[in-house]
C-alpha cells in the first residue's frame, strides 16, 4: 500500500484556487461571483444570488495532477461564460488522491462537479463546451457516472446538487433525493452509472436507445454485468481477490493450459503522478521485474500483458499458499502465558526472507515495498515475491511510495519524485517484516506532538514489552531493532543478518538494561493505581483543552469518518464524551470538571435541536443523547437540564425495522429503561414496552435458534446483517430483553431473551478453554470486542447467569473472558472493537463473582493499551481503534479509554447499561 505523499512546495498549494481567482479577476462582472474556499478538499465558486436547485443532472470533469490546471482553467472560462456554480478539489495534492488506489470506486477521479441550472438544450449546450475545452487532456474514468464520449473527461450522474445532508439511518450525514412522491431516498453512488428509477430522461442519449453491457469486470459502463468473463480470449475470471479504483485484481484460469492465473487491471490515468506515470506504468514494471526474476524463482511466472477496453491486464501464475501476513495469523500460537510462533520456525522463515531479498539484491533491484502482504509462503514452507509494481533499480527515477511501519525514514522523506533508494532501506522493511513475524502486529504508533522520541526507540520499548513472553520476538528483538535503525548506514548486512539467524547457539540478550536472571521469570505486569492516576489526569486535561464550544458544529474534532455522523450520539460525537466527564466528576470531584461538564451539556441542548431527524439507537442515534444529559443534570443538580433530557428522550422512537442496540429499537429501549429507574415515570417503562414489543415481533427461528437479523430492505448499510453481538445481534437484544422482563414481569421478553442465551451457547466455538462465535465477515481473527465478538457475548451471557442462576453461562462468559484475554495483544485501544470495551467486561466478571483475578486481567490489558501511547504537549493518550492517531470519541477513541481507566481505579457500574442489568441501585428520582 502507497502512502499519501505531501506536497514538494507550499506554491503548489495556491495554484488552482490562484487560476479561477485570476480568471474571475479578468471580468468586469468579478463581484457578482463568490469563491469559497475554507482550507478544506472542495473550493465552491457560485454566481450571487442563484442558490444551488436540489437535485439534477450534474456533470463532472476529471484530470490527472499534471492536467488539473489546464482542465481547471479551461472549464472555468466556459463556466464562467454560462453563469453555473462548481467545485473543484484545491490542490494538485488532492488530485493525487482522488486518482489513487485509496480513492473511493464511487468518487474517484471526481476534480470538478457542475450544478447546471438550465434546461436539456442549454445543458447539452453547456456540455459540449466543457467536452470540446477539454478535449485531448489526460484525466481517468469516473464509475460512478456515464462518459459523455468515448474521448471525453465530461462524465455525468443524476444527483443531489446541495442543501443540507439529511441524518441517515446509520446516524451518518448523507445526499438525498426527493421522489415525486415526495419522499426522501439515498443519492446512491455505486461504482456504476446507477440513476433512480424515476429520474428524467438522460439528456445526452438518443430516446429508445438501449444500454451497453458492461466489457469486463468494473467497467465504468454501466454496472458489471453477472455471469463468465473471459479476457484476452483465453483468461477466465473466477473469483475477485479485491476491487479498487486502480482496477480489481482477479482469480482466473488460462483456457488454453487449465493453469490457475492472477489478473490484475490498470485502467488508464488512475494513480497518475506529475511525472505523466500512471498505473499502467507499474503494471509493466512489474511485468519487466517478473520476467527478470522468473529464472531465480523467486516470484511468480508472468503469463501476458494485454489491453481491453482501453484498460491494461497483466497474467501471472497463480502460486500456492497464503501471504506471509495470513500465514502469522495461522500460527501465533498459546501456551499457557508464552505466546508467538514457533522460535525454530520464526527464525527459519526469517532466514528465508532474508535470503530472498539477498537474492532479489543480487539482481540490482531494491524492492522498495518489503511487507508482509507482499510475500507468499507455500506450503512447503518457502517464500516467494508478489506485487512487484515498486520494484526498481537503484537511483532511477520514480514516485515516492511504501507501506506506513515499513517503509525506511528515508523513503518517507524524500521528494515525491526522485531516485530510488538503495538496498538499505530494504532492511528497515526487513526488520518490519521481522516484527510483523514474531507478534503479528504492525510495527505503526501514532506520532508525538510535537516530536518528542524517536520512533527507533518505541519501536524498541513496545517490542521489549511483547517479548517478555514471546520468546521468538525475544529471539529476534536485537536483530530487528537494528535492522530498523533511522539511520541506513548503521543497519547490518544482509550477509551479517543471515549468519545470525542461522546462528542457533547465539545467545539472545534480555531486553534493555534489565539483568538475564531476572528476565528469565519476568511476567507481563497489571496496572496499578499509581500507574493509572497520570493516564486518567492526561486524558481528562486533553479532552478539556481540545473542546471548542464555539464550533457550532463539533464540540470535539472527531476522525475522517467519525466526522461525517451525528456530532450529538454516543459513537464519535459529543453525547459519549460528555457521560465519560460526568463519570471522571463522580470519581474526583473538581470545579474544572464540573465546569466541562456544564459546558457541554449546555453545547449540546443549545445545538441539538438543529437536527430534525430523531434516530432511536443507544450509540449513534438520539438515546445516548438524552441519556448523558439526563446524567449529567442529576450529577449538577440541574432541574431543567434533567427536563431537557426528560422531553428529548420522549421523542426518541420505540419502534424501528433496526431492532439493534447501536442503531435501532433495543438500544432506544435500554435508555427508557434508564430513564424510567431515574425518574419512576410510568410513561418511560411504557416506552420501553413499546419497544420490546418490536423487537419480539421481529424475532425469528430458524437453524435451532433465535435470530434479529436487520431487515435486507431497510435502508442501511447493515441491511440483512446478522450478528451474535451485542451491538447488532443477539446478544445486545437479549441484553435488553432481560433487563425489560426485570423491570415488567412479561413472560414473552423472558422467553425471548432465554431464547437467546441458549443460541448464543449453541452456537459457541469453544477451542482450549476460549469461547468465540462466528462471524459474518470472515476475518482472518476471531474477533473478540464487545461490537461483534466474546466480549459482548459475554456480558449478555453473564447478566443471563445472574438471572437463571444456569452455571452453563458463566462458563460461557469465563471462556469468553480467556478469549477476550488471550487476544490482548493484537486489539486497539477502544471500546467498541478493543481493549477498553474488552476490559469493561472483564470488570464486569469481577464484580458478578468477586474473582479478583479478572481485575487483574483487566489491568493487563490497561497495560496493553499503554504500550502504544502517544505524547501530546507532553500528555500520554491512547491512540484510537487504528492505533495511528490521538481523537476524544467514545467508541473509538480516548475517552473511551479513559471510562475504561476510571472504572479500572474506582470501580462502578458500567456505562450505558440500565442498573437492572448491572445489578447497581437505580439512581435517586429526580
Amino acid at each position: 500500500m502507497d502512502f499519501m505523499d505531501r506536497s514538494d512546495g507550499a506554491g503548489l498549494d495556491q495554484l488552482l484556487t490562484g487560476i479561477v481567482r485570476a480568471r474571475l479577476e479578468s471580468r468586469a462582472d468579478k463581484n457578482r461571483w463568490r469563491v469559497i474556499d475554507d482550507s478544506g478538499f472542495w473550493c465552491r465558486v457560485t454566481p450571487a444570488g442563484r442558490p444551488l436547485r436540489p437535485q439534477g443532472w450534474k456533470l463532472h470533469l476529471s484530470a490527472t495532477p499534471l492536467s488539473a490546471p489546464y482542465v481547471l482553467a479551461r472549464a472555468t472560462d466556459v463556466l464562467i461564460r454560462h453563469r453555473v456554480a462548481f467545485k473543484f478539489a484545491t490542490t494538485v495534492d488532492r488530485v493525487r488522491e482522488l486518482v489513487s488506489r485509496h480513492a473511493g470506486r464511487s468518487s474517484g477521479g471526481k476534480f470538478l462537479t457542475v450544478y447546471p441550472e438550465c434546461d436539456d438544450d442549454r445543458l447539452r449546450e453547456l456540455a459540449e463546451a466543457l467536452h470540446q475545452a477539454t478535449r485531448g487532456l489526460p484525466g481517468p474514468g469516473i464509475l460512478s457516472d456515464r462518459r459523455y464520449r468515448a474521448d471525453s473527461l465530461l462524465h455525468y450522474r443524476y444527483g443531489a446538487f446541495g442543501g443540507v445532508p439529511v441524518l441517515g439511518n446509520d446516524g451518518t450525514y448523507e445526499s438525498f433525493l426527493i421522489a415525486p412522491d415526495g419522499s426522501l431516498v439515498p443519492d446512491q453512488r455505486k461504482a456504476w452509472f446507477t440513476p433512480p428509477s424515476w429520474a428524467p430522461r438522460d439528456p445526452f442519449r438518443p430516446v429508445g436507445s438501449a444500454e451497453t453491457p458492461a466489457p469486463y469486470p468494473g467497467a465504468s459502463v454501466p454496472r458489471p454485468r453477472p455471469g463468465p468473463v473471459l479476457l484476452d480470449g483465453r483468461y477466465l475470471v473466477r473469483g475477485v481477490i479485491r476491487h479498487s479504483y486502480h482496477g480489481g485484481v482477479y482469480r482466473g484460469t488460462d483456457r488454453r493450459t487449465g493453469t490457475d492465473v492472477i489478473i490484475k487491471q490498470a485502467r488508464p490515468h488512475t494513480g497518475a503522478e506529475l511525472t505523466g506515470s500512471d498505473v499502467r506504468d507499474l503494471r509493466r514494471n512489474e511485468a519487466r521485474m517478473l520476467e527478470l526474476l522468473e529464472p531465480t524463482g523467486l516470484s511468480a511466472r508472468p503469463l501476458g500483458l494485454f489491453e481491453q477496453q482501453g484498460d491494461l491486464f497483466l497474467v501471472q501464475e497463480a502460486l500456492p499458499g497464503v501471504s506471509l501476513r495470513r500465514w502469522v495469523v495461522q500460527n501465533l500460537t498459546l501456551n499457557g502465558d508464552t505466546w508467538g510462533p514457533a522460535p525454530q520456525e520464526a527464525r527459519r522463515l526469517a532466514h528465508g526472507l532474508a535470503a530472498l531479498m539477498s537474492a532479489a539484491h543480487a539482481q540490482g533491484l531494491v524492492l522498495r515495498d518489503f511487507n508482509p502482504s507482499n510475500v507468499m509462503v507455500t506450503p512447503d514452507g518457502s517464500v516467494r515475491l508478489i506485487d512487484l509494481e515498486l520494484v526498481a533499480r537503484p537511483g532511477t527515477y520514480v514516485g515516492r511510495a511504501g507501506t506506513p511501519g515499513y517503509a525506511a525514514p528515508e523513503q518517507r522523506d524524500a521528494l515525491s519524485f526522485g531516485p530510488a533508494p538503495g538496498p538499505p532501506a530494504d532492511l528497515h522493511g526487513l526488520g518490519a517484516t521481522f516484527f510483523y513475524l514474531v507478534t503479528g502486529l504492525d510495527p505503526v504508533l501514532p506520532a508525538d506532538e510535537p516530536p518528542t522520541r524517536p520512533t527507533g526507540d518505541r519501536i524498541g520499548t513496545w517490542l521489549e514489552r511483547l517479548a517478555v513472553t514471546n520468546p521468538a520476538a525475544l529471539q529476534l528483538s536485537e536483530i530487528i531493532l537494528e535492522l530498523m535503525r533511522e539511520d541506513p548506514e548503521r543497519r547490518p548486512p544482509l550477509e551479517e543478518v543471515s549468519t545470525r539467524l542461522a546462528d542457533t547457539a547465539q545467545p539472545h540478550p534480555p531486553p534493555r538494561g534489565e539483568p538475564a536472571q531476572e528476565a528469565a521469570g519476568r511476567t507481563e505486569a497489571a496496572f496499578t493505581e499509581s500507574d493509572l492516576k497520570p493516564l486518567i489526569a492526561d486524558a481528562v486535561e486533553y479532552l478539556l483543552a481540545t473542546m471548542d464550544p464555539q464550533d457550532p458544529d463539533r464540540l470535539w474534532p472527531s476522525g475522517t469518518f467519525g466526522a461525517t455522523t451525528d456530532p450529538f450520539a454516543v459513537q464519535h460525537g459529543a453525547a459519549g464524551i460528555l457521560e465519560v466527564l460526568v463519570r471522571a466528576y463522580q470519581a474526583e470531584p473538581d470545579p474544572a470538571l464540573r465546569q466541562a461538564v456544564t459546558t457541554a451539556a449546555k453545547w449540546i441542548g443549545r445545538h441539538v435541536t438543529r437536527e430534525p431527524r430523531t434516530l432511536p439507537g443507544l450509540h449513534f442515534g438520539r438515546s445516548g443523547t438524552a441519556w448523558a444529559l439526563l446524567d449529567a443534570g442529576l450529577t449538577l443538580d440541574a432541574p431543567a437540564l434533567v427536563q431537557q433530557a426528560r422531553d428529548l428522550s420522549s421523542r426518541i422512537p420505540t419502534v424501528c425495522p433496526n431492532p439493534d442496540v447501536c442503531h435501532g429499537a433495543s438500544g432506544a429501549g435500554l435508555a427508557q429503561l434508564r430513564f424510567w429507574e431515574a425518574t419512576g415515570e410510568a410513561a418511560f417503562l411504557d416506552r420501553a414496552r413499546q419497544a420490546a414489543d418490536a423487537v419480539t415481533a421481529a424475532a425469528e427461528h430458524h437453524d435451532g435458534g433465535i435470530h434479529w437479523p436487520v431487515p435486507a430492505d431497510y435502508p442501511s448499510a447493515l441491511a440483512g446483517v446478522s450478528h451474535y453481538g451485542f451491538a447488532h445481534g443477539t446478544a445486545g437484544v437479549g441484553a435488553f430483553l432481560l433487563a425489560a422482563a426485570r423491570a415488567t414481569g412479561d413472560g414473552t421478553y423472558a422467553e425471548q431473551a432465554d431464547a437467546a442465551a441458549r443460541t448464543l451457547a449453541a452456537a459457541a466455538q469453544v477451542e482450549d478453554g476460549a469461547a468465540h462465535w462466528p462471524t459474518a465477515d470472515n476475518d482472518l481473527r476471531y474477533k473478540t470486542h464487545w461490537c461483534s465478538g466474546s466480549s459482548g457475548v459475554g456480558t449478555f451471557l453473564l447478566r443471563y447467569w445472574q438471572t437463571s442462576g444456569e452455571q452453563q453461562y458463566l462458563d460461557l462468559a469465563a471462556q469468553a473472558a480467556e478469549a477476550v484475554f488471550r487476544a490482548r495483544r493484537h486489539a486497539s485501544p477502544a471500546q467498541c472493537h478493543g481493549l477498553a470495551g474488552d476490559g469493561d467486561f472483564l470488570l464486569d466478571l469481577a464484580q458478578a463473582t468477586g474473582d479478583d483475578h479478572y481485575r487483574d486481567a483487566a489491568g493487563r490489558l490497561a497495560a496493553c493499551i499503554h504500550h502504544r501511547y502517544a505524547l501530546h504537549d507532553g500528555r500520554r493518550l491512547a491512540p484510537d481503534e487504528t492505533g495511528t492517531a490521538v481523537v476524544a470519541d467514545y467508541a473509538t477513541g480516548l475517552s473511551g479509554v479513559l471510562a475504561f481507566h476510571l472504572r479500572l481505579r474506582h470501580g462502578g457500574p458500567r456505562l450505558w447499561q440500565p442498573g437492572l442489568l448491572t445489578g447497581h441501585a437505580p439512581a435517586a428520582t429526580f
